[in-house]
């Protein structure tokens, strides 16, 4: 039986139940925004561009995408239904005016259609992927031809605070910007490049699809 401690951080990884409604509230703080922003900062798109943020919590950085890129359409994959629940909340109203969906499902079978997306995100999840291989395979799929993935973790292989946490949480694995850019470049992305915040312990690897 899982002590309480365990039980907390194992929501990190699938949110259930009220822990787990916190443990998503608390995804959609500061810090895990602040990331985003810092891996958005230079992405740009055109105005008609479909989006999808895969493992997207509570969604908030759906909502954010949906502010920043204002003519998008933007959708939320998770497999979470407590992550969905708070999600579909806080994109009401980008819902019921048609700019945004959530949906549930996971990286490794994505529900999305073959080559519809110019942008793919994965903010603070692939820790959690079974296969990182099969899951940048479906990313590879779903994309457009020139199609954009973005990958951004708060932890960069080195801190090792990161490896305490993945002891913690379990079934999780923290991956360095080497690591990331060989597995793109093997899921068949090119135009791979990355960014490294070394103080904050912040990277963020992006590839293209040819």
């Amino acid at each position: 039986m899982k002590s309480p401690r365990r039980t907390y951080y194992a929501n990190f990884r699938l949110p259930e139940g009220l822990l787990g409604r916190y443990v998503v509230y608390r995804m959609n703080g500061k810090r895990h925004g602040t990331l985003a922003e810092w891996a958005l900062k230079d992405v740009q798109l055109n105005s008609d561009a479909s989006i999808a943020d895969i493992g997207c919590g509570g969604g908030a950085n759906v909502a954010r995408m949906l502010d920043k890129f204002p003519d998008s359409k933007v959708s939320g994959v998770d497999f979470s239904q407590v992550a969905i629940n708070m999600a579909l909340r806080v994109n009401k109203e980008a819902i019921a005016a048609g700019r945004c969906k959530i949906v549930g499902g996971n990286a490794k079978l994505l529900p999305l259609l073959k080559e519809t997306h110019d942008l793919i995100t994965a903010f603070e999840t692939v820790y959690y992927w079974p296969s990182f291989s099969e899951c940048l395979s479906e990313i590879h799929r779903v994309l457009k031809s020139g199609g954009k993935v973005v990958i951004a973790n708060e932890t960069d292989g080195v801190d090792p605070e990161g490896h305490k946490w993945a002891k913690l949480v379990g079934h999780m694995r923290i991956y360095t910007i080497e690591e990331l850019t060989e597995y793109l470049t093997e899921a068949g992305f090119t135009d791979i490049k990355s960014r490294h915040d070394e103080e904050r312990h912040f990277i963020c690897v992006t590839g293209i699809k040819p």
